[in-house]
């Protein structure tokens, strides 16, 4: 089921209370989007960990965004779930068009994955469990579970559960063999 838009004055007043707080109470911004988000269909597998206030979510459809328990999404990033493109294109080849010509397709971040700064999720990426999404990656398509992901175009760098263990080398990683 669909849930309803949210008015221009109740969204203007929570994205403007979001990003004051988010200023000096980071984590009751994560909070406060959280709720407004999941109240207008965005979909939540347990609480995220840390979401900036400094993210654009595309607001045509939320329900067609979905996002894994403990992800942490730092600033900057775009979320599109919209490509109009091909209404702007038709137009140069007089192709008419009863409605426009626009693709809407779904977001998925995996469970306890990680999106660095300045990340641009295209229409249509599912990003897998326990993923690291380099700073000022352009995300589209499948990204499979603990991959490092990175570039523009994103390419798939490293596994997050070797990266992990080559950092903290006592940590035992379940599900990695070296």
């Amino acid at each position: 089921m669909k849930k309803k838009k949210p008015g221009k004055i109740e969204k203007a007043y929570t994205f403007l209370l979001v990003k004051l707080i988010g200023n000096f109470r980071p984590r009751r911004a994560t909070n406060m989007q959280y709720k407004f988000f999941k109240k207008y269909g965005m979909k939540f597998n347990g609480k995220p960990n840390y979401i900036s206030s400094k993210i654009w979510f595309d607001g045509t459809d939320y329900s067609l965004i979905s996002i894994g328990k403990e992800v942490t999404m730092s600033s900057y990033i775009r979320v599109l779930t919209h490509d109009w493109s091909p209404h702007t294109i038709a137009k140069a080849f007089d192709i008419p068009q009863e409605k426009p010509l626009g693709i809407l397709s779904t977001i998925e971040i995996g469970d306890f994955s990680f999106v660095g700064t300045g990340t641009i999720l295209m229409p249509g990426c599912k990003i897998g469990k326990g993923c690291i999404i380099g700073a000022g990656t352009v995300v589209r398509g499948n990204i499979p579970d603990f991959s490092i992901y990175i570039g523009s175009p994103g390419k798939i760098v490293g596994d997050s559960r070797k990266y992990l263990k080559s950092k903290f080398p006592e940590v035992d990683v379940p599900g990695f063999n070296e």
